[in-house]
């Protein structure tokens, strides 16, 4: 369009025949006209190019994730997760429209304005290469390597503030209660201003190289009217050529101007790119066995067995389990009690195939739990934990987490059978109450009973019990459990509790202390014959007797 304009104004200055000046005139419309199509078709396609693609690597990512819960996980913060999904997918945005193509567009614009330089004078189409490589490849690159640094902690910086947000504000009310809201706000805003300051480098260097840019677009401008004024005079290249070169060589250096922050944006990618397959290339901390879902044999039965089972967590020396071996026949019932740190949870997490263990075996109805898909098993596993997790989303579809095509009064059974279904009706909407980030506006005792109530829901043939009755009232704890043993006698079940109450009703009781078996029998016996079980019995009498009498 602009060489084109240049070459119509300068030929009709000299008052030609309209019929010399047809073709320019239509090409001006059509390059007019074509530039503002051309332009919305390239933003159209590059930034639907672009979302979607973004689009897909958050589900990636996601996907990624997956096979990495819980255990690999726990080495990083959620807020570090949370700017790796958001905002480091985000930039990788700047990668397609600020790198990929305004460089590919550079080296287009390039080929075809140095071709047609050529075909007059190739002299000015090598000094248009020459200044085409100093812009676009020299300068990139040189901002490249000033801003690798800043644009490195430009990317750690905004995840450490994302990561510091999330916690301040998950844990802002025991920050408040112990007076250190002010000493966050300050470790905040600290981590503000150095973000901030490595965003006023970049902006320095972007700065420099736009001064620098315009620079050299001018030089390169004046050395080619330079070049071409003594051919224009020696009649080698006609006169009205003058003022298309000079505008076509002007116009064509747009074309690298991106390029300098396209080499920055460029390091942030690249840092970006980094964070993100640290963490999907982490070896899963649980293997799937070799061969495909459909060759997954059927499971007989649900009996568990363990044998010489031996486990340690990763960075510890200790051991959490030491040569556990025992085992739980389909439909019965087995406690595991102990002081806390005895390895408790740790048994139910090897159960669900969160960890993987090295030394010992598993196995379910015969068969290793290792070489069974770990969404097999957990699909015959119905959970109960210390911290049941609940989405910010009503009750309703909390529940639903368990069985998606639970009818109402499916719902309301289970939930009686929890006792919280008189709580949950009271409520102003229902089971269409939403509940908050994490369950936050139920009591911890309406947490644990909404829990129970989901895996009664589930209606799965094992049943694994992490303390279901923590933060619940012994009236409360009773009524639940009297429902727990109902359903536990028809299911393969552990539970897992330091509270000693109503475990007469368990079928056999493993003692644990320091990662191993201390004692096993059931209830009468183990008080009988004394020892960890009879004095931990003791204690919690103890306990209740003083708060009795208090």
């Amino acid at each position: 369009l602009i060489g084109t304009s240049a070459w119509l104004i300068s030929t009709a200055a000299l008052h030609p025949s309209i019929a010399d000046l047809g073709v320019s005139v239509v090409g001006v419309r059509f390059f007019g006209i074509s530039r503002g199509i051309f332009r919305y078709l390239e933003r159209l396609v590059s930034h639907n190019v672009t979302f979607r693609l973004l689009a897909r690597l958050r589900v990636w990512f996601y996907e990624k994730l997956e096979p990495l819960a819980p255990a690999r996980l726990m080495e990083y913060k959620s807020g570090d997760l949370l700017a790796r999904v958001i905002s480091d997918v985000e930039t990788l945005e700047n990668f397609y429209v600020r790198v990929i193509s305004p460089a590919l567009t550079a080296i287009l614009v390039a080929i075809c304005v140095s071709i047609f330089f050529a075909s007059y004078y190739s002299t000015i189409a090598l000094v248009l290469i020459g200044f085409f490589l100093i812009l676009g490849l020299i300068l990139p690159l040189l901002s490249q390597i000033v801003s690798r640094k800043p644009a490195r902690q430009l990317i750690t910086q905004r995840a450490d503030i994302e990561s510091q947000l999330v916690d301040g504000i998950q844990g802002i009310a025991d920050l408040l209660a112990f007076g250190l809201g002010k000493d966050r706000a300050e470790q905040i805003a600290s981590t503000g201003n150095q973000y901030g300051a490595t965003q006023k480098q970049m902006a320095r260097i972007s700065g420099i190289h736009s001064a620098l840019v315009t620079l050299l677009t001018n030089l390169g401008l004046w050395t080619v009217l330079v070049l071409v004024l003594p051919q224009v005079t020696a009649g080698n290249i006609q006169g009205v050529m003058l003022g298309t070169f000079a505008l076509m060589t002007f116009a064509s250096f747009e074309a690298v101007n991106p390029l300098p922050l396209a080499a920055q944006m460029w390091n942030s990618s690249r840092e970006a790119a980094k964070r993100l397959f640290k963490v999907v290339d982490a070896e899963p901390a649980v293997r799937e066995p070799l061969r495909v879902n459909s060759d997954q044999p059927p499971i007989p039965n649900y009996d568990l067995q363990i044998t010489n089972l031996t486990f340690a967590y990763p960075h510890q020396n200790i051991p959490a389990l030491q040569d556990i071996s025992f085992t739980v026949p389909a439909g019965r019932s087995v406690a595991i009690v102990g002081p806390s740190g005895a390895g408790k949870s740790t048994l139910a997490n090897l159960l669900l195939r969160f960890w993987d263990y090295e030394s010992g075996e598993i196995c379910l109805g015969g068969a290793a739990l290792k070489s069974l898909n770990q969404d097999e098993v957990r699909k015959r596993c119905a959970l109960v934990s210390q911290n049941s997790y609940f989405f910010n989303t009503s009750i309703r579809e909390n529940l639903r987490l368990a069985r998606p095509s639970l009818s109402q009064e499916e719902m309301e059974a289970a939930a009686r059978a929890a006792q919280i279904h008189d709580f949950i009706v009271s409520l102003p909407k229902g089971y269409d109450t939403f509940i908050g980030e994490q369950g936050i506006r139920l009591s911890g005792g309406e947490r644990q009973r909404l829990a129970i109530a989901r895996m009664l829901l589930k209606d799965a043939p094992i049943l694994i019990l992490d303390e279901p009755t923590a933060h619940l009232d012994p009236l409360t704890e009773k009524q639940v459990l009297d429902t727990l043993f109902k359903v536990m006698r028809e299911r393969t079940s552990l539970l897992i509790t330091h509270r000693l109450v109503g475990l007469e009703n368990m079928d056999e009781i493993l003692v644990m202390e320091n990662g191993r078996i201390n004692q096993s029998g059931i209830h009468h016996e183990l008080l009988r014959i004394g020892g960890l079980y009879r004095r931990l019995w003791d204690l919690q009498n103890q306990i209740l007797y003083q708060d009795i009498n208090r």
